[in-house]
């Protein structure tokens, strides 16, 4: 992805007043240049963060209005791509003291904050685009509990709903530009939302999370499909997973080396039991079938059910269904590099529609961060595009570490990571270091652009 000024992904947003479309550029560029410092520390001066806090607090800015541009900007750069992945997934933004407007995280406990339901544009390499969709909303209503779950399915409000919504308003901002298949974790395992994938031929990629009965099968989904004959092996190296949260359903597992077996055939969902109103009695689907195999003793092996529109007639259309669902992780690192190199959880905002701006401000910096990182990881010999020009230029004068005349996204990386304060005997860089570094580069920027428009000598 060619990345332009920060300012792009907020030109043109619609806030009723030209003064505040201008300021919001400003405030943008500041906070890019110091995407992990407290509001105070980045805006610099008194009078520039009593700006920012008018502006986060204004009744005519709106999280929308301050996202669209760059939604637009993710748009145009999709359509650069014949086939593009959109991955789907919830976060919890979770904030400490009283702040108003803010829910419940969990059904019991103190801590309060509000979702976020994001729609990242990746190519199928992976190479991050943008934000296409994201929505928020917050828990500030009791648990519901006397309801059954034929009732739930009627609520028009419930949260599942939100990813069917996600597809329909990327797909409504796309118009047909770009081919984009939906990659939905095994929260999107839903029955009405693959019927409605299917009813408008919506492109997909979704993990089962639910063991399903099939037409005209006695036996369940995992049990038939585990009997199609096996297409390909991969050997692949699983990394490591520390103990997670109470809630967390994933097991610690330590690292190493797997065999997966992949298969796929095509079977018929029997609907579910508890399916809401105008639900199809039935739905053909294709599923694509990850099964590791020798795991060693302890360890829970990996077993992806894949639910797919796409096609699996040959080896190599089952391997993209494969390689679309292991693109999903590189969401978890966008919401990693919003709340950890963004600090967005560390904003002292004293509401939910504050908090909520702040928030529209910070996606387009998180996949800034998130592009130069992938960048190197997934290419790192290719020559690097996740800076400008001026950038490489700034890196190469003012870093600690040599660039060659082309740098690859290896070398720009590690360059970036020595600016930052990185030492290699402290293992791979993380969004902290990430986030200093890329501070340090657009304040150089920042000090070019300003002795430019001085007429100050600068050697090129």
């Amino acid at each position: 992805m060619k990345l332009e000024d920060i300012a792009s992904e907020y030109r043109g947003a619609v806030l009723g007043d030209r003064r505040r479309s201008e300021r919001l550029e400003r405030v943008a560029q500041d906070l890019a240049r110091n995407p992990g410092l407290s509001f105070p520390e980045a805006m610099g001066t008194e009078g520039q963060l009593e700006g920012l806090y008018r502006f986060l607090n204004n009744d005519e800015v709106t999280f929308e209005a301050v996202h669209g541009p760059h939604a637009e900007q993710t748009r145009l750069r999709c359509q650069a791509h014949e086939r593009v992945l959109v991955l789907h997934d919830t976060t919890v933004l979770t904030f400490n003291g009283e702040r108003e407007g803010l829910g419940r995280i969990h059904d019991a406990g103190a801590a309060r904050g509000f979702r976020l339901h994001a729609s990242l544009a990746v190519t199928p390499t992976r190479t991050p685009l943008g934000v296409l969709g994201a929505e928020t909303w917050a828990r500030t209503k009791p648990p519901l509990r006397d309801l059954n779950r034929r009732h739930l399915r009627a609520d028009p409000r419930r949260e599942s709903l939100r990813w069917g919504r996600a597809v329909r308003a990327c797909e409504q901002r796309l118009q047909g530009t770009a081919r984009a298949i939906h990659v939905m974790d095994r929260e999107g395992d839903n029955y009405d939302l693959l019927s409605e994938l299917e009813a408008a031929r919506s492109r997909y990629v979704i993990r089962l999370s639910h063991d399903r009965r099939l037409v005209g099968e006695g036996d369940k989904l995992r049990e038939v499909v585990g009997r199609a004959p096996s297409l390909f092996r991969r050997e692949v190296h699983v990394s490591p997973r520390a103990v997670g949260r109470p809630r967390d359903r994933h097991a610690p597992r330590e690292a190493r080396e797997a065999t997966l077996e992949v298969s796929a055939m095509a079977v018929t969902l029997s609907r579910s039991s508890n399916f809401a109103p105008g639900s199809p009695p039935s739905l053909k689907v294709n599923v694509v079938t990850v099964l590791e195999r020798d795991c060693p003793k302890g360890q829970e092996p990996i077993a992806w059910y894949l639910v797919t529109s796409e096609p699996i007639d040959t080896a190599e259309q089952v391997a993209q269904v494969v390689d679309a669902y292991r693109a999903r992780w590189v969401i978890e690192e966008f919401f990693k590099a919003l709340k950890t190199g963004c600090q967005i959880e560390k904003r002292q905002m004293e509401s939910y529609e504050a908090l909520r701006i702040a928030l529209a401000l910070f996606l387009p910096i998180a996949v800034r961060l998130l592009a130069l990182r992938d960048a190197a990881r997934t290419e790192p010999e290719q020559a690097c595009s996740a800076l400008t020009a001026r950038q490489l230029q700034l890196l190469r004068a003012c870093g600690r570490k040599p660039l060659s005349a082309t740098p690859s996204n290896l070398e720009v990386y590690m360059a970036l990571a020595a600016l930052g304060g990185h030492l290699r005997s402290n293992g791979s860089p993380g969004w902290i270091v990430l986030g200093r570094a890329y501070e340090k580069l657009l304040v150089l920027e920042q000090g070019w652009a300003a002795a430019q428009a001085n007429g100050d000598p600068i050697d090129d």
